[in-house]
C-alpha cells in the first residue's frame, strides 16, 4: 500500500520504517525543514538500536517532505505527531493541525490512522476534520528498543466504528502474528494512557518500597523486587527501583491523564501519587550527595547519564538534568556525560573517566552498560548508584549509597 506518516518523531519514523520494510510504499510528512533534510542525506534525528539500519535498506520506500500535497495517493495516513502535556493537560493542537492541513489532498477512501497519544474523544475531532474514516491504533513502543516492539507487539490495539477501516489497519498489522484487540474508538484511546500509567504506578511502588529498604538493617529492594515479580501476578517488568522515570511518555501521560478525570469530575488518586513520587526522586538523590559530601557548595559533581534511559539519545523529562538543576542550585558545578546523549543545559564531558576523575562526587542517573563495572574507579569519590549498576560489595559504605540498600549509619 501507499502509506503515509506526519510526524517524523521516534514512533512517526520506525513505523514508517517498519512499514517499508514489509514493502509498502512510505511518505514522511513533517514540518521541521531541518529534520526532513537531514532524512533526504541520510541523517537520523534520533538515535535508536536498529532505525538507521531499516532506513538505509528500505530508503527508496521511504520519501520525506514537508509537503502534504504528497499524500494524495495514500491509502492509509498516520498520524504521530507530538502531543505534549501543557499547563497539565494533553494539548492536541497539532494533531488537529495535522489534520486540517491532510485534508484538502486525501483520497475518498483514505483512512486516517491516530498513533498519537490522546484523550478519549480526540480521535472523533480528527473524523470530523478529515471527513474520513479515522481510526484509533496506539502505540506501545519503549524508547530504546521500539523497533523490535513496533515489528513484535505485544498486541495491537485497533478502535474504529467501521468494520471494514479495522479490518485493513489489521491487516497492515498481519506479518507481526500479535494478538488483535478490536475495540472502540474511546477505549482504543484509553488503553494507552492506562497502560502507561499502570507502569509509571509499578515504578513509583518499587521507590517507596527502596525508601524503606534503605533504613532497614540487611534490607536490599533487588532482593524485595525479584521475590514479588515472580508472583504471575505482579510480573517482574517496571520493578527497578532507582531514580524515578522520565522521557516522553510516563511524565506527560500520567499528568494529562489525571487532568483529563478531573474535567470529568473523577479523581484517580493512586496515579496523583504516582506522580507525587516520582516528583520526590531528584530531590532525594541530591539529599543524599549533600550527605555524602558534608554539603555541596563548591563540590563537582559528576552525573553518569542523561538520556531518560538507556539505547537512547532522548533527554526529555531526563531525571539526570533535573538532578543536575538542584545540584547547581546548591552551589556545585556539575558536569556529566553520556554515551549517546548531548545537551547545552549542563556541561558535558567526552569520556566517563573524565568526568569521574574531576569529581567529589558521582551520580549513576541512567543505567547504560557502560557504566557497570567501574567500582575501581570510583573508589576515594562519594557515590550514589541511583540505577543499580554497581556492585556495593566492591565499593566503601562510608562514601557509597545505592537506592534501595541499607544505608549501613
Amino acid at each position: 500500500m501507499k502509506i503515509g506518516i506526519v510526524g517524523l518523531g521516534v514512533v512517526g519514523l520506525v513505523t514508517g520504517a517498519v512499514l517499508a520494510d514489509q514493502g509498502h510504499e512510505i511518505v514522511g510528512v513533517d514540518i521541521d525543514q531541518n529534520k526532513v533534510k537531514g532524512l533526504q542525506c541520510n541523517r537520523s534525528p534520533i538515535y535508536e538500536p536498529g532505525l538507521d539500519e531499516l532506513l538505509q535498506k528500505n530508503k527508496e520506500r521511504f520519501t520525506f517532505t514537508t509537503d502534504y500535497s504528497m499524500l494524495k495517493e495514500a491509502d492509509v495516513v498516520f498520524i504521530t505527531v507530538a502531543t505534549p502535556t501543557v499547563e497539565g493537560k494533553n494539548y492536541i493542537g497539532y494533531v488537529l493541525d495535522a489534520a486540517k492541513a491532510m485534508k484538502p489532498y486525501l483520497k475518498r477512501d483514505t483512512i486516517v490512522v491516530v498513533k498519537s497519544t490522546v484523550v478519549p474523544g480526540t480521535s472523533r475531532k480528527v473524523k470530523q476534520i478529515v471527513e474520513r474514516e479515522v481510526v484509533s491504533n496506539p502505540e506501545f513502543l519503549r524508547e530504546g528498543n521500539a523497533v523490535v516492539d513496533t515489528a513484535k507487539p505485544d498486541r495491537i490495539v485497533i478502535g474504529s466504528d467501521n468494520k471494514a477501516s479495522g479490518d485493513m489497519i489489521e491487516n497492515l498489522w498481519s506479518f507481526t502474528k500479535s494478538t488483535v484487540l478490536r475495540t472502540s474508538i474511546e477505549e482504543a484511546e484509553m488503553i494507552k494512557y492506562a497502560a502507561n500509567s499502570f507502569l509509571a504506578t509499578k515504578i513509583s511502588f518499587i521507590n517507596e518500597i527502596a525508601n524503606l529498604c534503605e533504613v532497614i538493617p540487611n534490607c536490599d529492594v533487588n532482593t524485595i523486587a525479584k521475590a514479588i515479580g515472580l508472583d504471575k501476578r505482579i510480573a517482574p517488568y517496571f520493578l527497578n527501583a532507582g531514580l524515578g522515570y522520565g522521557g516522553s511518555c510516563f511524565p506527560k501521560d500520567t499528568l494529562a491523564f489525571v487532568s483529563f478525570a478531573r474535567e470529568l469530575g473523577e479523581e484517580l488518586k493512586i496515579i496523583e501519587a504516582t506522580i507525587k513520587v516520582n516528583e520526590e526522586r531528584p530531590k532525594r538523590a541530591v539529599k543524599i550527595m549533600k550527605e555524602l559530601l558534608g554539603g555541596l557548595n563548591s563540590k563537582t559533581v559528576c552525573i553518569l547519564g542523561i538520556a531518560f534511559k538507556p539505547n537512547t539519545d532522548d533527554t526529555r523529562e531526563s531525571v539526570g538534568l533535573k538532578i543536575a538543576k538542584l545540584l547547581s542550585d546548591e552551589g556545585a558545578n556539575v558536569l556529566a556525560y553520556d554515551p549517546k546523549a548531548k545537551t547545552s543545559l549542563v556541561k558535558m564531558v567526552g569520556s566517563k573517566e573524565e568526568c569521574v576523575k574531576v569529581a567529589d562526587g558521582v551520580i549513576i542517573a541512567t543505567e547504560w552498560e557502560e557504566f557497570r563495572g567501574i567500582e575501581q574507579m570510583l573508589q576515594d569519590k562519594a557515590v550514589l548508584d541511583g540505577r543499580r549498576v554497581l556492585d556495593p560489595n566492591k565499593m566503601s559504605r562510608k562514601k557509597f549509597r545505592a537506592i534501595g540498600l541499607y544505608r549501613g549509619d
